[in-house]
């Protein structure tokens, strides 16, 4: 279906369509909330007390991605309603959790040396990650680990999705594909340790 096509749905339907895997559908709804997406990063890094707008935003990313995936319009209520909910509640979550200092590697910016990270961990730098995540564990021990970011990026990457496509799917840049994904290679890395 042509992206301009898509302009005509209401976003109630669009979400039903990115809820049965339609990529462009999703694309479509996320930049019809790019405007609340980045207000309220701006306003939820602002009470951190440092720049933390990018990975607030794709927090709120995963907040749209999560309200597709549980939205049930028989509820009585609308998407954009039921999204604005989502993004506030991930995002609030998200400032508590960089105060508390749950995830010092996500408020920490780290950057990961791929090559020193696949040599502890025997991953050649080409191979997939997600397929050494998931080899010998079970996912749902794997994804209780993982940040809403992390998660949502080995998941769409187990689809075939590639880091652009991913990344457009998210709303974020193909750079914050590879930093999630060279997180989780790095608590996996420490999970196989302890």
């Amino acid at each position: 279906m042509p992206m301009n096509s898509f302009s005509v749905k209401s976003d109630d339907e669009l979400a039903l369509m990115a809820a049965n895997d339609d990529q462009e559908a999703f694309a479509c709804l996320l930049g019809r909330y790019n405007t609340m997406i980045h207000a309220k990063a701006v306003a939820k890094s602002r009470l951190c007390g440092c720049d933390v707008t990018d990975d607030m935003s794709q927090e709120a990313a995963i907040g749209i991605l999560k309200a597709v995936r549980s939205f049930d319009p028989s509820e009585g209520v609308s998407f954009r309603t039921y999204a604005d909910r989502c993004v506030e509640n991930i995002l609030t979550s998200a400032v508590k959790s960089y105060f508390s200092g749950k995830n010092a590697l996500f408020n920490a910016h780290s950057q990961l040396d791929e090559s020193a990270v696949c040599a502890r961990t025997d991953i050649s730098a080409g191979s997939d990650p997600e397929g050494y995540v998931l080899s010998g564990e079970s996912e749902s021990e794997i994804l209780s680990e993982l940040s809403e970011l992390e998660r949502a990026v080995v998941e769409m990457r187990l689809r075939g999705m590639s880091y652009d496509e991913t990344a457009k799917a998210l709303g974020v840049s193909t750079k914050s594909v590879d930093n999630a994904i060279q997180r989780v290679r790095q608590k996996f890395r420490l999970s196989k340790r302890g």
